[in-house]
């Protein structure tokens, strides 16, 4: 009889391991990417967030995970003007991405987080600027 709950032990192990092993785990990064680009378009920002931090979490190696850890400090500071997660975002950004081509605007964000446009004086000059004025009508 122990020979049998031996050998039963052993069917069920390999049928969890195969079971395990076959099982996908989770959204693929695509998948995940494709959600929280679709909630932050129809404005439902923190259901994007959540599918951004999944991404990044799940796969931060993907050519995904710098732009959605920096859309996460974005979707914070401009859309739910939460600055301490915003600022949390950004940093964690800057600390895993160094390189990316979104550096200096994440950089930027942080200068500048919480402040009103009108106190931009970069902005300011360029709205000024008799290059940014609409070409004359005729």
């Amino acid at each position: 009889m122990t020979r049998f709950f031996r050998s039963a032990a052993g069917v069920v192990i390999a049928l969890a391991f195969v079971t395990l092993i076959g099982c996908k785990s989770g959204p693929t990064e695509q998948q995940l990417f494709d959600k929280a680009t679709a909630a932050q378009e129809q404005s439902d920002f923190a259901s994007a967030i959540k599918a951004y931090q999944e991404l990044v979490q799940a796969y931060p190696r993907s050519t995904y995970a710098p732009k959605c850890q920096f859309m996460i400090g974005y979707l914070y500071a401009n859309h739910l003007k939460d600055e301490g997660k915003a600022r949390g975002a950004y940093q964690a950004f800057i600390k895993a991405y160094p390189e990316d081509q979104l550096i200096k605007d994440a950089q930027w964000e942080l200068d500048h987080l919480g402040m009103d446009v009108n106190q931009i004086e970069e902005l300011n000059k360029m709205m000024s600027s008799p290059d940014s004025a609409s070409a004359p009508k005729g």
